[in-house]
């Protein structure tokens, strides 16, 4: 079976929630080493108090999501004196170290299968839509979408609710899991992904206050934000965009929505809210999905085509609006102008639902059966 290092797909040298040199480095480097070693307890340097060790160890089950065995601990002080020598930490590991390595291989099982079979296969898109020069966009949204598909939101009182195996291996997850398991997918295909914690209002339950999320960043050199041919280049800072798999779960039917993947820190901003000590950069990029894959519906008869296009392939369509609506009134009516022209809706006079999400503009149509 190995060592569970050997099942670790970090890429080399990307740990966003490292800090910086000193002290708590020194700490956060040591727990990876003992934790990942499957050591007893991990002995860490002067200096880290105990608040320190409690944050560190979340800090680096975000960085590492192959630590999912490792669950609480205790702290111990090593004194001389009155004086603070160091600190012991002795994890609580919830599955013996071959259960550990079971469960690292079934992982790798699973997901072996979709990344062989997205980098076969690259989606169909409607003419006109942007061209780009690699893959960047198509991978993560493959591995986006697989995910969608992949896991039922559970409790979380599930097993492994909130980390990798919960999604990947046994079909359910929460937020943490799932964005815990969306950085696993990325890491294996050396992509560089973060997980963020923080608040958010779920759009399906608008009346909720909002509660604990995470979600993920992903970073896009500059080259690769997508954009219309006839656009000049984006500037050279908007590298990271926000994905959250488990938002779009949420309103998924019969096709995976896209509302919120790759987008912007501003999109975003009414619905989601990071913690304040987040030290991740900020999300200034967006990936223009809908603009990329030519899903914007700019006139009644740009929605017809839209859902023309998409509905006999996927049983649905998704398109986004334009932001110059004065308000919910005027986009209903203007989103059933362009499903009134279309001719795959209207042969038959067939029924269908529309699933809308004002926050993004965003809407979804699916045929009743």
């Amino acid at each position: 079976m190995g060592k569970i290092r050997d099942y670790v797909h970090v890429p080399s040298r990307f740990m966003p929630h490292r800090p910086e040199p000193g002290a708590r480095r020194d700490a956060y480097d040591a727990l990876v080493d003992g934790l990942l070693e499957y050591r007893g307890s991990v002995r860490l340097p002067r200096g880290v108090t105990m608040e320190d060790l409690d944050r560190l160890v979340d800090l680096v089950k975000l960085d590492f999501p192959e630590l999912f065995y490792v669950g609480s601990g205790t702290i111990t002080s090593r004194r001389l004196g009155h004086c603070q020598v160091s600190l012991e930490y002795a994890p609580r590991y919830r599955l013996g170290e071959k259960d550990v390595l079971s469960t690292l291989e079934a992982m790798e099982r699973v997901t072996d299968e979709v990344i062989r079979e997205f980098t076969l296969t690259r989606p169909q898109v409607l003419p006109g839509a942007v061209s780009y020069d690699d893959h960047t966009l198509d991978d993560l949204t493959a591995l986006h979408d697989w995910l969608v598909r992949r896991f039922a939101y559970a409790d979380g009182d599930r097993p492994y609710a909130h980390e990798v195996p919960g999604p990947l291996v046994y079909g359910v997850g929460v937020c943490e899991g799932v964005a815990k398991a969306y950085k696993y997918l990325c890491d294996r295909c050396g992509l560089a992904c973060c997980v963020v914690t923080g608040e958010a209002q779920d759009p399906g339950c608008p009346s909720d206050a909002p509660g604990p999320h995470a979600w993920n960043l992903v970073r896009v050199p500059s080259r690769e934000v997508w954009r219309r041919r006839d656009e000049p280049p984006p500037c050279r800072e908007a590298e990271w965009a926000n994905v959250d798999v488990t938002f779009d779960a949420s309103l998924s039917h019969a096709i995976v929505r896209h509302d919120y993947f790759g987008v912007t820190d501003a999109a975003i901003a009414a619905s989601h809210r990071r913690d304040a000590s987040c030290p991740l950069p900020g999300g200034n990029a967006s990936l223009r999905y809908y603009e990329s894959k030519n899903l914007v519906a700019t006139a009644a008869t740009r929605l017809a085509q839209i859902v023309d296009f998409d509905l006999p392939r996927l049983g649905g369509a998704e398109f986004v609006m334009p932001c110059i609506w004065g308000g919910r009134p005027q986009v209903d009516q203007a989103v059933e102008h362009g499903l009134a022209k279309s001719s795959e809706l209207g042969r038959a006079g067939r029924a269908y639902a529309i699933y809308p999400n004002y926050d993004r503009m965003v809407f979804g149509v699916e045929v009743l059966s």
